[in-house]
């Protein structure tokens, strides 16, 4: 009764005649079935067609409503749960894997089309031992990383970058243990260290959350500024897993943006500099420019969000990123949503969240940031 009652709404906003109704319904059940009802933040009981009914109900003219109708239908990018525990679950496989095995082949000197030589190797498996994984956040769903992947142990495999002196000394007798049964004994003790380190996430659409340089104090802060402290202290349980002077860094991303990509690209040799430490950025699903709003492709939807804008929606966090949030935090243009959240990265239409904005987002963003309400 509900769903047809939000069915009638959404056609009485429409103003959609009979057979308007019987070309669209089909659609947008499909729409709703598949993907958009299964979104973690709508508010109890609600679901995608009366959501999308209530957002399109605050434009004033029947032309900005068709024109925000057909942008959704056509331009909206919806990560539903099951794509995203996919990324997770190829991540090792389709781009860490890989990273492994070719620089394995390097050290036994075998063509790395030779695979199945290479894995079999005491020199891969000691590599792929040697390897900690560390979430940058609880997006990173480390739970479903670690299951995905039985070949890695789970002592290698943690959901934080920051890590006590107790836990990681218990990280490193594990360690050793595994690397001496490898070897059948042979390792020296001084070689039993990391050499390599993933950090892992979930999304990025503009990279600055995990690195950029503050203009107060030129100094880097975000994530993996946090992650790099972490490193380089002298008593924190990270360094001591660790040789500054043979080690790879990789940033793992399950869903990322060509502007994360290049802005971390730029800014990590900064961070690095002086160091012998080696990096790459592996992004399992690309969003690539094609996919952000456009001009003049999208002039009349861009039209559109600048004239329904609440100052409100910014704050000291969203500054960070630009003067406003209309097109996203760090004007990143992103017409995404994830079932479990919307990234501020979207356009503000897109995540306003009507307890704390004067117009509704259409899938509404619980920010970790925010203000009593």
């Amino acid at each position: 009764m509900r769903e047809a009652l939000a069915e009638r709404l959404l056609a009485q906003v429409m103003q959609w005649t009979p057979e308007n109704v019987a070309s669209e319904r089909p659609l947008l059940q499909a729409m709703a079935a598949f993907k958009y009802d299964e979104y973690q933040q709508f508010a109890p009981g609600m679901r995608f067609i009366e959501s999308f009914a209530l957002w399109l109900n605050q434009f004033l003219t029947k032309e900005e409503r068709d024109c925000a109708y057909n942008f959704i239908k056509e331009k909206l990018i919806f990560f539903s749960n099951a794509e995203i525990i996919h990324f997770i679950s190829t991540a090792y496989h389709d781009h860490i894997r890989p990273i492994l095995i070719q620089r394995s082949g390097s050290i036994v000197s075998t063509p790395k089309w030779k695979i199945h030589n290479i894995i079999k190797s005491i020199e891969f498996q000691s590599l792929r031992r040697r390897c900690l994984f560390l979430g940058l956040s609880d997006g990173a769903r480390i739970d479903i990383f670690r299951r995905s992947n039985p070949e890695l142990s789970h002592e290698q495999i943690w959901q934080a970058y920051e890590l006590s002196p107790e836990k990681a000394k218990g990280i490193k007798t594990e360690l050793v243990k595994d690397l001496s049964n490898i070897a059948q004994g042979n390792t020296p003790q001084e070689d039993t260290y990391f050499r390599m380190i993933f950090l892992i996430d979930d999304f990025s659409g503009s990279g600055f959350s995990y690195l950029r340089k503050s203009n107060s104090d030129d100094k880097y802060s975000g994530k993996i500024a946090n992650f790099f402290e972490q490193l380089t202290g002298d008593k924190t349980g990270l360094s001591s897993l660790v040789d500054l002077d043979d080690l790879y860094i990789g940033v793992i991303f399950y869903i990322a943006t060509d502007k994360t990509k290049a802005h971390l690209e730029s800014t990590l040799p900064n961070l690095f500099r002086g160091r012998k430490i080696e990096y790459g950025i592996q992004i399992v699903q690309l969003l690539t420019d094609e996919a952000c709003l456009q001009e003049p492709r999208d002039n009349d939807f861009l039209s559109l969000i600048n004239n329904y804008y609440d100052l409100n929606a910014e704050d000291e966090h969203t500054k960070k990123g630009g003067d406003d949030v209309k097109l996203g935090f760090a004007g990143c243009k992103l017409p995404v949503a994830l079932s479990h959240n919307t990234p501020n990265n979207s356009f503000f239409l897109l995540w306003a969240n009507k307890v704390q904005h004067k117009y509704r987002g259409l899938f509404p963003r619980i920010s970790r940031h925010r203000s009593e309400v």
